[in-house]
């Protein structure tokens, strides 16, 4: 009789051993073995009695599993020795014994189970036709070159997956089509040689359980001053070894690419990121409990243009390392996390940088960087009044990046030391949170270049008055309601000496102080208030600026009105106003506006929208003054073909209509501007699929 291992634990990576109850004779047939749909034979090791299996790339899945072992014979009949299951955990392997294989003659009628393969296929293919006619433009010039015109533009989107044995193959490709060439997706970067229809973007990625191979718009990196998030065209490779250790490698261009040409990503030399990551879960049970990064990183990059940025305006390469710990304790009532990195960073000369004058060469120097964060709740779920339990977190962050640390694989701000101090929490439905930032830069302390500090505190709450004092019910009277105090103190440590300063008053010394305040009422389900009031001082304390000071101040008030199920007003009116005490000049600006949507019953999935606004703005010494007048119209129809779950066709199709004057007068340079547009706007899309 055989053993079931049903009951039975396996570990997720370790050993199973099957043992048949005597040996196999040579020519008598050979054992198949399968876990779950996969035909594990070829990765496994046969005795003359014994099957035996180790994981390797993916481990078991946790939980529930199917194992089955077939003897075949050698007229290829199929014949079930053991069908059954076990269940995944953490406990050593076990030896099972099986019953005998019979002889061929005794032989079933074939049975070849074949493993099943899976396709999925998703097209999508979207046409949107855009126009406009400006049939007022005053003045003359302002017009558009092209005037009216008619576009047509498509994307496609097209996803195609199989999966056979565990491995899934996912491959995914978006292009563009245009139809005017300034439109192209490459035309910033080939302008008259862009191509009108082009590859947006694909990704082919080969995957099993942990483990993924990835061609095409890949990102690698979560060191902060390393790599963090760094996305282009290349390749990665994510390969598990064990439960714990995970190895990610990339290879990629430079900087983002798009379009059929450099299709791999790394095939422009020196123009390209390699990159090496190595992380370790030391918890089994507590992922993120204790992680430990290794990060290695090389790039470099030429002055060459990109199809969504100008020109990197010199050439660049950096080396690094860096780690990262991430942890917590088991209550999750620690939290942390820290980095380090250290980067060698380098300028190559530059002859047209130079143009012709003497400059000093850039050192290739290696230059640290480092960050840390420990949270710790303090209260945790503590009851105080009326079941209202509070909560209070403090939080703790530190990052220094040296002089001259550079890293072409993140954007950083060198040379600067920061330390923040923050105590958060709530009580019920109150949030707070009150913080202290401290930062300075040059930590060489040259004397010829300026040091600057900065402090900053800020305290932010946020109460909903309605609720908080009578639980369970609403005040409809009483807003919810948030303040925020935000202080700045920004000032040089002294006057550099050898350097571009001469006068103290070149060193500033500036303090901002900015307060925010919003109130919200809920009157009932048609009618809502809002106000809101900010109030800004900017004070200018260095020597001779003294007066240098501004004050600003914002009120306004929102009201959301509906009427009836379909419609919806919603009206808005604010002031603006600026002081400014060294000119004792007083700049104002007030607007007002309205819109309606309806959702017109009479026509279904169509929609009517319009809207009004008005800007007027001037000052106390009558120096200038403007005015502008806006006003848009806008019906919108949505119809669809085919089930909610897969829809055939979808169409969406808008025409608009606008209207806006502008005048502004400059009494100080005896200017008067006037201008005035009017234009209608169309709009048709086709999603298939």
């Amino acid at each position: 009789a055989m053993t079931d291992l049903a009951g039975r634990t396996i570990a997720r990576d370790e050993k199973i051993v099957l043992t048949l109850s005597r040996e196999m004779r040579p020519g008598e047939g050979r054992l198949a073995l399968f876990i779950g749909e996969s035909d594990v034979t070829s990765l496994s090791e046969l005795g003359q009695s014994t099957i035996s299996y180790t994981p390797g790339l993916a481990a078991y899945s946790a939980g529930e599993n199917k194992i089955v072992l077939y003897f075949v014979d050698t007229n290829g009949n199929w014949r079930t020795l053991l069908d059954t299951k076990f269940v995944s955990s953490e406990q050593t392997p076990v030896r099972v014994p099986v019953a005998e294989a019979p002889p061929a003659s005794s032989a079933e009628p074939p049975r070849t189970p074949a493993a099943k393969t899976t396709y999925g296929f998703t097209p999508n293919v979207a046409v949107n036709i855009k126009g406009q006619n400006q049939i007022l433009t005053f003045p003359t010039e302002g017009a558009p070159q092209r005037n009216p015109f008619t576009d047509v533009d498509t994307q496609i989107g097209l996803n195609f997956k199989v999966s056979r044995l565990g491995w899934t193959l996912n491959n995914k490709f978006d292009l563009v089509g245009v139809g005017s060439r300034q439109n192209a997706i490459r035309f910033g970067e080939l302008q008259k040689r862009a191509p009108m229809f082009d590859l947006s973007s694909y990704l082919i990625e080969l995957s099993k359980g942990r483990f993924k191979l990835n061609l095409g718009h890949v990102s690698f990196g979560s060191n902060r001053h390393l790599i963090n998030g760094f996305s282009s065209r290349g390749l990665t490779a994510s390969i598990p070894v064990g439960k714990q250790t995970d190895i990610t490698l990339i290879a990629a261009n430079g900087t983002s690419v798009v379009g059929y040409d450099n299709f791999i990503g790394v095939t422009r030399r020196k123009h390209n990121m390699f990159g090496l990551g190595v992380s370790r879960e030391l918890f089994k049970k507590r992922p993120n409990g204790l992680r430990v990064e290794f990060t290695v990183m090389r790039g470099s990059w030429l002055p060459v243009a990109n199809f969504n940025q100008g020109v990197v305006n010199d050439a660049e390469r950096s080396l690094g390392f860096g780690f990262r710990v991430i942890g917590s304790d088991t209550g999750q009532r620690l939290r942390y996390e820290a980095g380090f990195s250290r980067s060698r960073f380098f300028n190559p000369a530059d002859p047209l940088l130079a143009q012709g004058l003497t400059v000093k060469a850039v050192r290739e120097v290696w230059r640290n960087g480092r960050y840390a964060e420990v949270s710790y709740d303090i209260l945790k779920d503590l009851a105080l009044w009326k079941d209202k339990k509070l909560k209070l977190t403090g939080t703790f962050r530190h990052e220094e990046l040296a002089p001259l640390y550079r890293s072409i694989g993140v954007s950083t701000q060198a040379d600067r030391r920061q330390f923040q101090f923050e105590f958060s929490g709530n009580l019920g439905e109150m949030t707070f949170a009150i913080g202290n930032l401290q930062d300075r830069d040059n930590l060489n302390n040259l004397t010829s270049i300026l040091k600057t500090l900065n402090r900053r505190n800020n305290v932010v709450i946020g109460i909903p008055l309605n609720t908080f004092f009578t639980p369970g019910k609403t005040n409809k009277w009483l807003p919810q309601v948030s303040y925020s105090l935000d202080r700045t103190h920004q000032f040089g440590a002294s006057l550099p000496v050898n350097g571009e300063f001469r006068d103290p008053s070149q060193v500033p010394d500036q303090k901002n102080d900015a307060h925010s305040f919003n109130a919200q009422w809920v009157l009932n389900n048609k009618l809502t208030v809002g106000y809101r009031f900010t109030n800004g001082f900017q004070n200018n304390r260095q020597p001779g600026r003294e007066l240098a000071d501004f004050s600003n101040g914002v009120n306004g008030i929102t009201v959301g009105y509906k009427p009836f199920k379909d419609l919806d007003l919603d009206i808005e009116a604010g002031r603006e106003a600026q002081f400014s005490f060294e000119q004792k000049r007083r700049d104002s600006t007030f607007r007002i506006g309205t819109r309606g949507t309806w959702r017109t019953a009479f026509l279904k999935n169509s929609t009517l929208s319009a809207g009004v606004s008005a800007t007027a703005a001037g000052d106390s010494l009558n120096q200038g003054d403007s005015r502008n007048l806006e006003f848009d119209a806008q019906w919108a129809y949505r119809f669809a073909i085919g089930t909610k779950k897969f829809k055939k066709l979808d169409t969406q199709f808008f025409i608009r209509y606008s209207n806006r004057y502008g005048s502004t007068i400059n009494r100080v340079f005896f200017a008067n501007n006037l201008n005035k547009t009017q234009a209608f706007n169309m709009g048709l899309t086709f999603n298939v699929f």
